[in-house]
């Protein structure tokens, strides 16, 4: 514990001082078209022990003068071997930003466990089958602003996986879960709504940000299965006093189809909803969820949160849940940048009704 929290501490330390050498503002002095940032992140979670990275962005104005565009990544590598890469643009298009085209590319080349599917801790695996997951998937959305808040549009989603497990594990890995240990390839074809009329895209103190989205994986357009998934996002962000605000979120998340490949099914945990619950543990076709944050000034560019969560994953053939899972913790944010684009770096730690003990993570931008 004392190891991991001197590493949390010193990871933190050189954060800050990312924050304050590579200011945007400073940049923007020397160099007028370059704004952007970079945070080393970590993170402490039981699952996966340490987890190393590093994430940053890049802001500019393309083509509609008042809207921001942005690039932003990710780097992950853990203390057990995982490799992780996500890249996400966004950007305005048209005379008076009437288009928005976003995305996000990931590549993952990492050894994982399977514990099993459903949201009850005594009927995973105990032994869990381990393998090693070779995958690239990107997600593409082309929208149209209805009007100022409201967009509409198409999307693109492919994800290709390849699984490597040793042979003794093969048959015992294929009488528990058939789908998701042979090579598969998905193509999908699909529709979104947006409603955004948050004040501010990275840390927004009112408005909402509300999404759904429907996806359909089809073998006549080359997909190995054939699964529709249905998404929807709600968050709202209420100014109470000054700097003072609470936001909270929910999300939902369905796939459906008589097979679905075990990764391809949805998940809690992570870093972003029931922050510190080992993301990929619990697994089923369902999954909801919602959670709360209430977000405070303490000095000058330091802004402390205090969150809560809760929600499961269930099938939806009888939506059984056992226990629900719930994460709660405390954090602190530092300004990373000054001015409109205002991105925090974000310092989280965490607890949950499942795992003892604390969860540590250091990374850049909102949970949501």
């Amino acid at each position: 514990m004392g190891k991991r929290l001197s590493l949390t501490i010193l990871f933190l330390m050189v954060t800050f001082y990312s924050a304050w050498s590579i200011n945007v503002d400073s940049l923007l002095n020397k160099i007028p078209k370059f704004n952007f940032f970079f945070v080393p992140t970590f993170s402490f979670q039981q699952d996966l022990g340490h987890v190393y990275g590093l994430s940053g962005g890049y802001y500019f104005r393309f083509i509609d003068p008042t809207k921001i565009s942005n690039f932003t990544f990710s780097q992950t590598f853990t203390q057990k071997g995982q490799y992780m890469s996500n890249f996400s643009p966004l950007l305005y298009l048209g005379g008076t930003g009437k288009w928005a085209l976003s995305g996000n590319l990931s590549v993952q080349k990492y050894p994982n466990a399977f514990r099993g599917t459903g949201n009850v801790q005594s009927r995973l695996l105990q032994f869990p089958i381990t393998y090693t997951s070779h995958n690239f998937s990107f997600n593409i959305q082309f929208q149209r602003f209805i009007d100022k808040h409201i967009s509409f549009g198409v999307q693109l989603a492919m994800h290709k996986e390849k699984t490597y497990l040793v042979d003794s594990l093969r048959s015992r890995a294929m009488n528990y879960q058939i789908t998701g240990w042979n090579p598969y390839f998905l193509l999908g074809l699909g529709a979104v709504l947006t409603i955004d009329s948050r004040n501010n895209l990275f840390y927004p103190t009112k408005g909402i940000l509300s999404s759904a989205s429907l996806v359909h994986y089809d073998p006549i357009w080359g997909s190995t299965y054939n699964i529709v998934q249905f998404a929807f996002d709600f968050r709202q962000y209420i100014a109470l006093y000054k700097e003072h605000v609470f936001a909270w979120q929910f999300v939902t998340d369905w796939r459906l189809g008589n097979a679905i490949p075990f990764q391809m099914l949805t998940t809690v945990g992570g870093d972003l909803m029931l922050r510190g619950i080992p993301e990929g543990v619990y697994r089923d076709n369902v999954m909801a969820a919602i959670q709360g944050e209430y977000r405070f000034p303490i000095y000058k560019v330091l802004r402390g949160a205090a969150f809560l969560s809760t929600g499961d994953v269930c099938n939806s053939q009888d939506f059984n849940i056992d226990r629900l899972k719930v994460s709660y913790g405390a954090g602190i944010r530092f300004r990373i940048t000054r001015g409109k684009i205002n991105v925090n770096g974000r310092w989280d730690i965490t607890r949950n009704n499942y795992d003892k003990g604390f969860q540590f993570f250091l990374t850049a931008l909102e949970a949501f």
